[in-house]
C-alpha cells in the first residue's frame, strides 16, 4: 500500500501556512520548520500562498511517509 498526502486542492494547505501551522504541534521538524519559511515567504511577500502551498506539498509527497503522524492530525481524513 503506498503512503499518500491529501489533495492539493484542499483548504488546510492554505490554512498550514498562513497560521503558520496553528496551534498544531508538528512532530516533524523539518516540516514545521518549512511551513515557518514559507509563512514568512508569503507574509513578505517574496511568493504567492500558490507557490507555498506547491513548495510544502512537493516537500510532503516527496516524504509522504515522515509526515503522516502530523497530516492524521491536521487533515483527519483524505
Amino acid at each position: 500500500m503506498a503512503v499518500t498526502i491529501p489533495e492539493k486542492n484542499r483548504p488546510e494547505w492554505e490554512k498550514i501556512i498562513i497560521s503558520n501551522g496553528g496551534e498544531f504541534k508538528y512532530s516533524n521538524y523539518v516540516l514545521q520548520v518549512h511551513i515557518t519559511k514559507l509563512h514568512n515567504d508569503v507574509t513578505e511577500n517574496e511568493i504567492s500562498i500558490d507557490k507555498a502551498i506547491d513548495s510544502l506539498y512537493d516537500l510532503c509527497s516527496k516524504y509522504s511517509l515522515v509526515v503522516q503522524k502530523d497530516f492524521k492530525e491536521i487533515f483527519k481524513t483524505w
